[in-house]
């Protein structure tokens, strides 16, 4: 069994998405600015139409709120995303990246929860 102690990790360049994330022009621009806007994009879409498809090999149609609540899922990573690469990379926006992300996390748990009751339990 591999075990790794707390205080050593496994190497200076982890992400535990609660610390200050990986500096650079490339994780802050592409963590922060393009992947948020493709989410951003989707969860647009999907509030949008109120239509969405979950999964692969067995697809799940969600439609109206559930597929809204994706939407919101979708935006809240997005948002999460943004908050934690371009401005957790700011050093006068820090606080303001940890506030950002705290909302998007309440945002995106309620919306997968809501999902899960949805589909899970009343099918």
């Amino acid at each position: 069994m591999i075990f790794r102690f707390p205080d050593r990790p496994t190497s200076a360049y982890d992400d535990d998405w609660a610390d200050i994330p990986a500096s650079g022009p490339l994780p802050q621009w592409l963590g922060g600015i393009i992947i948020p806007v493709a989410l951003l994009a989707y969860g647009i879409s999907r509030i949008v139409v109120r239509h969405a498809i979950l999964g692969g090999r067995i697809p799940i149609d969600l439609h109206g709120p559930t597929a809204v609540a994706l939407g919101i899922a979708s935006l809240s990573l997005g948002v999460f995303l943004h908050c934690h690469y371009f401005w957790g990379n700011l050093y006068h926006l820090s606080a303001a990246a940890v506030l950002g992300k705290i909302v998007a996390l309440i945002g995106f748990i309620i919306s997968v929860g809501y999902i899960i009751v949805q589909v899970g339990i009343f099918g």
